[in-house]
């Protein structure tokens, strides 16, 4: 009886929480060094299996730095190790290192030393000791191996609000768009104050109030998507290659010749000084939008998308008009041309525009065949590809397509097929 006490007692002990030892398993006590500081400063990798071998690790640490707070982490990590031993928990107790820049690179190596204690060990269960926010992140890769049990976060005392808002701040700064606001806008100010002088102010406030305008009324997303589009399409491998890059250099002379005329200006009246500068920069913008424009339409026909020619094409005819009629304007308004010639540039664009709208006309090849319609794919109603057009007959107004099925070619009248967003639909 004496004996049979003894065994039930040994194979279901209670620890101090009331929980059964047995219900929890094999307890793994984990350390996460994510920048790895302990190989960097002591030469030792992990993984790191052992009480021994993790005291030894942790005491290298603290003598090559006794401020780093992974130390006080593995050593936290032993303690709690031999707090799970004295209430009869079956443990252990490991030190994972990363890499030096946290990153992918960092829970790659993780995930790897992660798999070699999983396989040494095997146990049911983690409790994680951990020294800061940053570890916190290899939360999820340790819940796709066991359940956590427990979880400690060891900090240096007084250090603790400190290390959290510095991790919530550094986080907060890559997100490029609060990196903009934040270091982006006070380099510029700072810039334009060494390289405007005393005339800074002005121009500063002009243009920080011009940024806060596009971002009131959203134009700054607009314009945003709009260079990205354009530095996405840069390609040394596209023939419209020298455009984009054309563009930019246009846009450099603008700049350069708008600050070359600021320099030769003689301190006035702020606002009729501000417009004089801006002017000659009209024309240089004019030219690098319509740079983009041509090399996008190049775009456009190199990937069989000739159907939007028609919009590029109103688009560029807009940018001239545009700066027409904002060159006039800006004539009037420094008076150097009387309002007869504003109102005189207006007219003549309107009549320019209703002539490129009756040309783009003759571009919309939705509603004839055209050439641009050769190598295009051919789709049913149900949105299967039935064959590639070969050719074009004017003449008959129809197009001669190869059927993937029979491979034999058939033809088709305009009436047969719709073009709807750069696809051939039959019916």
């Amino acid at each position: 009886m004496y004996f049979l006490a003894i065994f039930i007692y040994n194979t279901n002990v209670i620890n101090a929480a009331g929980i059964s030892v047995k219900k929890l398993g094999k307890l793994l006590v984990l350390c996460v060094d994510r920048d790895n500081d302990l190989g960097k400063k002591t030469g030792i990798n992990g993984p790191v299996i052992g009480r021994e071998k993790n005291l030894e690790a942790a005491a290298a640490l603290a003598l090559a730095d006794p401020s780093e707070s992974d130390a006080n982490s593995m050593f936290a990590g032993v303690k709690k190790f031999d707090e799970l031993k004295a209430e009869k928990v079956d443990a252990e107790i490991a030190t994972l290192t990363g890499w030096g820049k946290i990153g992918f690179k960092s829970d790659k190596i993780l995930n790897e030393q992660l798999d070699v204690v999983m396989e040494a060990v095997q146990p049911d269960g983690f409790v994680l000791v951990t020294d800061g926010a940053e570890d916190d992140q290899i939360i999820p890769i340790l819940q796709s191996r066991a359940k956590i049990v427990s979880k400690e976060k060891v900090v240096v005392r007084q250090a603790q609000e400190i290390e959290s808002a510095y991790f919530t701040i550094k986080e907060v700064l890559k997100d490029p768009f609060v990196s903009r606001i934040v270091f982006g806008i006070p380099g510029i100010i700072l810039l334009l104050y060494v390289a405007l002088g005393s005339f800074s102010f002005q121009i500063i406030a002009f243009l920080f109030g011009f940024y806060l305008l596009l971002k009131g009324f959203g134009i700054e997303d607009r314009i945003l998507h709009a260079f990205n589009s354009i530095t996405e399409s840069i390609s040394v491998q596209r023939t419209s290659f020298p455009f984009y890059v054309g563009s930019l250099f246009i846009i450099a002379f603008g700049i350069i010749t708008a600050y070359n005329k600021f320099l030769t200006t003689p301190i006035g009246d702020i606002l009729i000084d501000s417009i004089s500068i801006a002017q000659p920069t009209y024309l240089f913008i004019a030219l690098a939008a319509l740079s983009v424009v041509i090399g996008r339409s190049i775009d456009l026909i190199h990937f069989n998308k000739a159907y939007l020619l028609k919009k590029y094409f109103l688009s560029a005819v807009s940018i001239i008009l545009l700066w027409f009629i904002l060159d006039a304007g800006t004539l009037v308004f420094l008076r150097q041309a009387d309002l007869n010639w504003f109102l005189a540039s207006i007219l003549v664009s309107f009549i320019v525009l209703l002539i490129a709208f009756r040309i783009s006309e003759v571009m919309d090849i939705r509603r004839k065949v055209s050439a641009l319609f050769v190598g295009l794919p051919i789709y049913s109603k149900e949105g299967l590809i039935l064959g590639k057009i070969e050719s074009v007959d004017k003449r008959k107004n129809a197009v001669l397509f190869v059927d993937n099925k029979t491979n034999k070619k058939k033809e088709l009248t305009r009436k047969d097929f719709s073009f709807v967003s750069g696809k051939i639909v039959l019916g």
